[in-house]
């Protein structure tokens, strides 16, 4: 029997992995100039990524032959590779490839005139790239997207609103390339409305930066949009010139895609202008090089080509076949372009891509002002808890975390932390509604054992979020889903002891001999329904001895859940174990700095992953 192959050294598996990302690397940087070459590459990559068990490897060689297809025309099989890659990306909780991707998969649903599953993934896209700065790339250009969108629904000045605010990006980034695709968007967008003389500046404009780049691909892309500007008006003449440019670049670049999207164009100038037989011989150029790459990008655009030039050759029966393959075509498409899928446009965008706008309006200022009167801050934990330290960052202007903080009977001193499911307006409601319940339970009701306070605190909530008259109400339906994370210890000096429960919200305690203990909490959200659940929840406390010097914790997720601004990876639970264990809370205050600076470091300018609220408390 043979020995075993020896495993690979570190050294060697990194630099096995370097290849991988090298190959991977250069099949995006050829996606556009050499398309063939980039699913070779992704191949390659993939077949050393899965041999050497490198999965981040692997979902980033799936996209790009996921970008290949989708550049070819393939749409259904660059779905399934994205697809493939999207669910690696969850797996591995990579925002970089999880904003990316879903952006990939929203443009070839927007290609594919599957515009509901388009908006659905560009949506989600922007929840990430908005999140990681060096991504205000794509962040933009899944802008644009957007505007494309609204264009297509004949929405012009929602369409215009997002190519501008896609270019102003691009202009502050100084993203040359990302200028030229806003422009040649805006360019279009002004076609539509028959504004030609601004359309031509801008692609003008365009043109001068993709001859700036020297990038071929960008100043082909530029010859193709001016032609059919120049089509549309009636100046077929010039815009063959421009095409027959267009195909000679196109050609020397080996981009079939553009290549055959100016053919077509092509033989429709031809047959504008009489010259049927060059019209026909385009024509068998477009097919012969379609059968020969399977390219299906032209496929919606050639019955009407080929009925306009049946009709000029007096086929008048296959003129009639050819505008009815097209016809069917464009109505297949129109009924995508319905008013459903321009009220989800309407409502995603106007409520969560221009959220921060809106969220500056006096009515959130107001319910921001609610909250800051309402809710406990920093005041009041240091009435119950002087020797302690608060930090709350929320991400936006209202907040989903609260804290709550008050004195029970026999000196017992309470602590909540609250995490709210959702975020902003949504998250700040339902924290109202939760802070206002533990102050009966509390205060009114005199409940001090953290156990039965989450036991009401749950049957609360539920009577007062399904209540029998309004279980067929879809929209409270779907609010099954919901709920809230809770931390709650009961501090009682007297005897040395802190009583703890929790609902996803663990209790960290630092005894200065052993270090930091994280005690765990139950996994079941407080006001979430579960239909299998016949008698009412009951919480756990725990009773913890503890003695003058130690500290508590509390902390909601969103330090963990943060992301970093370099390669979009979550701080992680491991993480803080570490951080803790490495930093430990003699000084209360330079021990929050330390916690605030780590955060802020591995933040790197990204946006706020989540709301952030840290209490700790010395006994």
């Amino acid at each position: 029997m043979s020995p075993a192959a020896p495993s690979p050294t570190s050294f060697e598996l990194e630099r096995q992995r370097n290849l991988v990302d090298q190959l991977n690397n250069q099949a995006y940087d050829e996606r556009y100039n050499n398309t063939s070459l980039t699913l070779k590459l992704a191949e390659d990559a993939l077949t050393h990524a899965r041999r050497i068990h490198y999965t981040e490897g692997e979902a980033w060689a799936l996209r790009n032959l996921g970008i290949g297809n989708a550049i070819l025309g393939n749409a259904e099989k660059a779905l399934e590779y994205l697809s493939q890659a999207l669910g690696i990306f969850e797996q591995l909780e990579n925002m970089r490839g999880l904003g990316l991707t879903l952006s990939n998969m929203g443009t070839v649903y927007q290609q594919s005139g599957q515009l509901d599953k388009a908006v659905e993934y560009l949506w989600r896209s922007l929840r990430y790239l908005q999140l990681i700065p060096d991504l205000a790339f794509f962040y933009a250009q899944t802008l644009a997207n957007i505007g494309s969108l609204f264009g297509e629904l004949e929405q012009y000045e929602l369409a215009k609103e997002y190519h501008e605010k896609a270019l102003k990006i691009h202009q502050e980034i100084g993203s040359q390339r990302g200028m030229f695709f806003s422009l040649i968007s805006l360019g279009t967008y002004y076609q539509r409305l028959r504004n030609y003389e601004e359309a031509e500046r801008l692609f003008n404009t365009a043109l001068d930066i993709a001859s700036e780049l020297g990038e071929e691909d960008l100043i082909v892309r530029t010859l193709l949009a001016h032609a059919q500007l120049l089509n549309e008006s009636g100046r077929h003449q010039e815009a063959l010139v421009k095409l027959e440019q267009g195909e000679r670049l196109a050609s020397e670049i080996k981009n079939t895609h553009l290549l055959l999207s100016g053919l077509v164009a092509m033989a429709e100038s031809q047959i504008e202008l009489g010259l049927i037989e060059k019209a026909q011989k385009t024509l068998e150029k477009v097919e012969a090089i379609r059968n020969e790459t399977r390219e299906g990008v032209v496929e919606y655009f050639l019955p009407e080509i080929r009925a306009k030039l049946s009709e000029k050759l007096g086929d008048y029966e296959g003129a009639y076949k050819h505008y009815k393959e097209y016809t069917q075509k464009r109505l297949a498409i129109q009924r995508a372009l319905s008013q459903n899928t321009l009220t989800t446009l309407e409502r995603i965008l106007r409520e969560d891509i221009i959220g921060a706008k809106r969220e500056a309006s006096a009515d959130i200022g107001v319910a921001r002002r609610i909250q800051e009167v309402l809710l406990h801050g920093e005041s009041e934990l240091k009435e119950v808890f002087p020797n302690s330290v608060y930090w709350s960052v929320p991400r936006s202007l209202v907040s989903g975390d609260f804290l709550w903080v008050g004195r029970g009977k026999e000196g017992a001193q309470i602590l909540v932390v609250v995490d709210a499911s959702g975020a902003g307006v949504s998250a700040a409601i339902l924290s109202t509604i939760a802070h206002t319940l533990l102050y009966e339970i509390i205060t009114i009701r005199g409940v001090t054992d953290p156990g039965r306070i989450l036991s009401q605190l749950h049957k609360s909530l539920l009577d007062l979020l399904y209540p029998p008259a309004k279980k067929a109400n879809p929209e409270i339906e779907a609010m099954q889903a919901e709920g809230f994370q809770v931390g709650i210890c009961t501090v009682l000096p007297s005897a040395g002891e802190v009583h703890y429960a929790g609902a996803h919200i663990p209790l960290w305690i630092y005894n200065p001999l052993v270090g930091w203990e994280q005690l765990n909490p139950d996994r079941r959200l407080i006001g979430q329904r579960m239909e299998e659940e016949k008698t009412p929840r009951l919480y756990t406390s725990n009773i913890i001895p503890v003695e003058k010097q130690w500290v508590i914790l509390f902390m909601t997720d969103g330090w963990e859940r943060q992301i970093r601004a370099s390669d979009g990876k979550r701080y992680g639970r491991s993480a803080i174990r570490d951080f803790l264990n490495h930093h430990p809370p003699v000084d209360l205050r330079e021990w929050m700095t330390n916690v605030q600076k780590e955060f802020e470091q591995w933040r790197g300018g990204a946006m706020l992953t989540d709301d952030v609220l840290m209490v700790a408390v010395r006994i």
